[in-house]
């Protein structure tokens, strides 16, 4: 009986296995960075998400509209998270590192997350908002003429 026991439990923990290697791998779906970049580039809106109380959504909102190519991107600041891109800001427990990922609402497509070390979160508005607001502008604004060519 223990050996029957035995013979199924294995049948079933390798059955998924088997099914995982016997799948070919034009099956799997791979993500380019081409779809990260059509994703930023035909987004509307982006809404921030705060999950410390050290960096706010105001600040982030501030540092983003300081930058000197947000005008240029196009993207509208939504107060509800209804928006394209998702902005979810944090800072990690018991540090000065303060982190982002900026997400595609509509796929869940993680388009970037970076990290900024700083003593609060005014600080580290500022250079967190530039990073974003350079992936942005490498996928939004190299796809536009160049005025005066």
């Amino acid at each position: 009986m223990q050996r029957l026991i035995i013979e199924a439990v294995l049948a079933l923990s390798l059955s998924p296995l088997a099914i995982a290697q016997s799948a070919p791998p034009s099956e799997t779906p791979q993500l380019s960075s081409i779809d990260r970049a059509k994703a930023i580039r035909h987004a509307q809106t982006i809404c921030i998400e705060s999950n410390t109380i050290f960096l706010t959504v105001s600040t982030m909102d501030r540092a983003l509209m300081k930058q000197k190519n947000w005008d240029r991107l196009g993207l509208n600041i939504l107060a509800g998270c209804s928006a394209d891109l998702r902005l979810e800001i944090d800072r990690l427990h018991f540090t000065h590192i303060h982190t982002y990922v900026l997400t595609d609402r509509g796929s869940g497509i993680i388009l970037s997350a970076g990290r900024v070390r700083a003593f609060d979160g005014v600080v580290a508005s500022g250079p967190m908002a530039e990073q974003i607001v350079k992936i942005l502008s490498a996928a939004r604004l190299s796809s536009q003429p160049i005025a005066g060519n």
